[in-house]
């Protein structure tokens, strides 16, 4: 009897500690979730992409802008000796001492549809000979002109398609990231539960085989069982405090991950509370398709990606055809070794210049470089749809197997409590001497493995949730997308 009634006073000291751990303030899932995004590296890492997206787009758009330059030489003093070509053609070595200074203020405009560019200069130089104190003057009041690729490559006709791709890639990676981090730390956050779990499992068992154990003992005095039920309790015994042991390690290093992931130091006294289930929901699986096709960042790099390609094969082949450039000026310009003369009276200045480069033998350098392009861009096609394939697979998949969990955690979440029960009154037929250590055995693993079975299935639905708000960018539960 007094045996009993210490069980019973275990059991009632059980549910006293219960009942205040379940008093103390404890982290929720949605806490960890709302720190990972204030303070995770990755999500900031992704935010530093996203900048550095926006300053390259900045730039981008700063060369389409005019340009201002100002270049400026003052002096460039030389004292050394020269070579003079005589009047006879002999060569006479003679010391000089001259100093040539410059100013020039130059402006430039990208035409963007042409791949040329136009431009305003103005400059003004000097010559010094100081072994005669003689000076002069050459000056450019104003010169207008285009430098202008004929059939050639137009960088600009490709880059205004790219750069704003880079722009969605970045912001759409960023989205990813964060949702990246959140399946991430719900991983982390249940192992912390499932180590919670197995210890908890570990010391009752353990608490139960030591006043199982003190029964058995009683009883194999009186003679009522075998040494061999006695050695079996001891081996549960022992193998439930290795259990405890390796819980405890396990919990320790759980947390330990989970806080790593969050930037923060280990704080292995706090408690994590178990989530509850969202709500009922039936997946839209035609709305899942359409929402990752907008939302997904590898959508937005193959079309970024594709119009690279399409801008390397189209500079491949004006670098390897025919070329041709003109460069033509008008303007103002005059020499004197009065300054003011330049600006008063200058002469007219007009510059044309036709350049033509056509390749006459080139051993196929072009057929063979065009064609490694165009076979980059091909297996980039069919990389494309095989990565599309294997994420609209995932996709269906996830949502089959969250469907199937929303169903089956009521089930096993009732599995488990009725094989706490049966537990229960296994250990109390067992003490009361009704059935053999074999059944009770049975039914003390059959309890943890119910146990088990449940909080896995709990992270698989929470992590598939999360999964696939990553892998569509869409929320099944608000029913909308997100965004960041």
């Amino acid at each position: 009897m007094k045996t009993i009634q210490h069980i019973i006073t275990t059991i009632i000291l059980i549910g006293l500690v219960v009942c205040s751990s379940q008093a103390q303030s404890k982290l929720t899932l949605e806490d960890v979730l709302n720190t990972v995004r204030e303070k995770s590296f990755s999500i900031q890492s992704a935010k530093t992409n996203v900048a550095i997206a926006e300053e390259g787009h900045k730039f981008y758009k700063s060369l389409l802008k005019p340009t201002l330059t100002l270049q400026a030489t003052l002096p460039n003093f030389n004292k050394t000796s020269s070579p003079i070509i005589q009047p006879d053609g002999t060569i006479a070595f003679q010391s000089i001492r001259q100093a040539n200074s410059s100013f020039s203020l130059f402006a430039t405009q990208a035409i963007t549809k042409t791949g040329g560019t136009l431009f305003v200069n103005t400059d003004l130089q000097r010559f010094d000979d100081l072994s005669s104190e003689y000076k002069t003057y050459n000056g450019i009041p104003i010169r207008v002109g285009i430098s202008q690729p004929l059939f050639g490559y137009n960088p600009w006709k490709y880059e205004k398609d790219i750069q704003p791709l880079l722009i969605q890639e970045a912001q759409k990676n960023f989205n990813t990231a964060v949702e990246s981090a959140l399946s991430e730390a719900t991983g982390l956050y249940f192992d912390i539960l499932i180590a919670n779990q197995n210890l908890e499992i570990a010391r009752t068992n353990e608490r139960v085989n030591q006043d199982l154990l003190r029964i058995t003992e009683e009883r194999l005095t009186l003679g009522k069982v075998s040494k061999d039920e006695k050695l079996q309790l001891e081996i549960e015994l022992n193998n439930a405090k290795l259990a405890v042991s390796q819980a405890t390690n396990e919990l320790v290093q759980t947390k330990a991950r989970l806080n790593t992931f969050l930037g923060a130091l280990d704080s292995t006294d706090q408690e994590y509370s178990e989530p509850n289930l969202l709500s009922q929901t039936t997946i839209d699986y035609t709305q899942l398709l359409q929402s990752y096709q907008k939302n997904r960042p590898e959508i937005t790099a193959y079309q970024r990606s594709l119009a690279e390609s399409n801008q390397e094969i189209a500079q491949t082949k004006a670098n390897f055809g025919f070329q041709a450039n003109i460069n033509a000026s008008i303007g103002l310009a005059r020499g004197s070794e009065v300054p003011s003369e330049i600006y008063s009276d200058p002469f007219d200045e007009q510059q044309f210049n036709l350049s033509l480069q056509v390749p006459i033998l080139d051993w196929g350098k072009k057929k063979s470089a065009v064609a490694q392009a165009q076979l980059r861009q091909e297996n980039l096609n069919a990389s494309y749809d095989q990565q599309i394939l294997v994420l609209e697979n995932n996709i269906n998949q996830l949502g089959l197997a969250f469907e199937r969990l929303q169903r089956d955690i009521g089930l096993l979440k009732e599995i488990m409590d009725k094989a706490d029960e049966r537990f229960t009154i296994s250990n109390e037929r067992y003490v009361l001497g009704n059935i053999s250590i074999t059944n009770l055995t049975l039914a003390q693993r059959e309890k943890d493995q119910a146990k088990r079975n449940y909080i896995n299935s709990l992270k698989s639905y929470w992590v598939s949730y999360y999964q696939l708000r990553l892998m569509t960018g869409y929320d099944i539960i608000t029913k909308s997308d997100i965004t960041y």
